[in-house]
């Protein structure tokens, strides 16, 4: 009897042995799966301006364009992007960053940086304020030129951008960077001869142009050269799959110093992300419409196309 009970006895302890053994192996297996960063270390924020399309690839160190001043391609100094963090479904109250002089990103208000938390995602935006697209984009906000146009101008990353276990949050490459949501419009205006006189009054009208609404809506246009006859407006974008012809109709309406009214009628796809370029000419109280171009907001390639 006593050797079988000394064999269960070993067996039992054995078992026991294998069945403590399972959480320390276990826990080494955790171990590596670790972040680097421990909870709560202050994030270090990265981000660009990238273009629409993802097959691109962002050159973060291109040339600032002429335009940056209104219609950013690259952030500048003092620049402002709110971020918004979702964690087990629920969003925190945005955060916002600023961009310094030396290059970096650092929070606005004291003491309100993002701290590393594992499973936790971020989404960015800019303008930090942005509200909406403004009906008249000509005004001066504040004594700046062109901020009603900067302000309609959103840029906005992905959802579900994570640090990481390195403790950087980077809206930057492909997929993260800051792309344009809305959509572009820029006209330029020709004569029979060379166009000298301002035009007293310039408007464009379309279904839903800066609401996205189904109601006709009109919107000024920004000038930022008052020595040339191009107009560039920031419009909503259309997100029916197939929009209809009067979705895509935009009315151009121009009122020359004589007061002489001219009018053209436009088919514009108005696709979130995209540029469409037109050159209307002025001939026999006749606005005519003679060139399209439509292109990526930073994309080099285009097409032209025939207007309606």
């Amino acid at each position: 009897i006593m050797p079988s009970l000394v064999g269960s006895e070993m067996c039992i302890r054995d078992r026991f042995y294998i069945v403590c053994l399972l959480p320390v192996l276990a826990g080494c297996a955790d171990d590596t799966a670790l972040p680097s960063v421990p909870e709560g270390t202050p994030l270090t924020v990265t981000a660009e301006i990238g273009v629409p399309d993802a097959a691109q690839t962002v050159a973060p160190t291109r040339a600032v364009a002429a335009d940056n001043g209104y219609d950013r391609s690259a952030f500048v100094t003092a620049d402002r992007i709110r971020i918004t963090r979702t964690r087990g479904g629920s969003s925190s109250a945005p955060v916002d960053y600023t961009l310094s002089a030396t290059g970096e990103w650092a929070p606005s208000a004291a003491g309100s940086e993002l701290l590393f938390e594992s499973g936790a995602t971020y989404q960015a935006m800019y303008p930090a304020d942005y509200s909406g697209i403004y009906a008249d984009q000509r005004n001066k906000t504040g004594g700046v030129d062109g901020e009603n146009y900067r302000n309609s101008n959103l840029l906005r990353t992905s959802a579900g951008v994570t640090s990481g276990a390195t403790g950087v949050l980077s809206f930057t490459g492909d997929e993260n960077a800051f792309v344009h949501r809305n959509t572009k419009l820029t006209l330029t205006f020709e004569g029979k001869n060379a166009l000298t006189q301002p035009f007293a009054y310039m408007t464009v009208q379309g279904q839903g142009l800066y609401s996205g609404g189904t109601a006709d809506e009109d919107i000024y246009l920004y000038r930022p050269d008052e020595t040339k006859y191009t107009w560039h407006g920031i419009l909503s974008p259309l997100t029916a799959e197939s929009p209809t012809e009067q979705q895509q109709r935009v009315t151009v309406t121009v009122t020359d110093y004589n007061g002489v009214s001219y009018t053209a009628s436009l088919t514009c796809e108005r696709k979130a992300g995209s540029h469409y370029s037109y050159t209307l000419t002025l001939q026999n109280n006749i606005l005519m419409p003679v060139g399209e171009e439509i292109k990526g907001w930073e994309n080099g390639e285009s097409h032209t196309g025939s207007l309606t």
